[in-house]
C-alpha cells in the first residue's frame, strides 16, 4: 500500500487524527501529515504529540521531520490555488 497523507482541519478532533496517524504508521511504517494554516497545524501539533506517547509506550522506534511542501487546493475558479503546507513524516519501527 502507498504511504498515506492525512490533511488536518482547524477543526479536527485531536484523539481521531492521533487514532488515524498510530494506525497508519503501524500498518504501513510511515504516514505524511500535512497542515494549512495556524488552527490547522496546533491540532496536528497536538495529536502528533499524543500519538508518539502511544507508540513510545509500545516500544516504537520512530523519526519525525516536519518541512515545507507546495500543495493545491481548490479555489473558486477552475485553477486550483497553491499554498504552503506544513509537513511531518513519521516513520516507526517496532520492537
Amino acid at each position: 500500500m502507498g504511504i498515506q497523507v492525512l490533511k488536518v482541519s482547524g477543526n479536527g478532533n485531536i484523539n481521531a487524527i492521533a487514532d488515524t496517524i498510530n494506525k497508519y504508521v503501524v500498518e504501513d511504517g510511515i504516514v505524511h501529515i500535512d497542515a494549512i494554516g495556524i488552527k490547522a497545524t496546533y491540532m496536528t501539533v497536538k495529536a502528533l504529540i499524543q500519538a508518539v506517547e502511544y507508540l513510545v509506550s509500545k516500544g516504537y522506534r520512530f523519526n519525525l521531520r516536519p518541512y515545507y511542501v507546495k500543495v493545491n487546493t481548490a479555489g473558486n475558479d477552475i485553477q486550483p490555488i497553491s499554498k504552503t503546507a506544513i509537513r511531518w513524516t513519521l516513520i516507526a519501527k517496532g520492537k
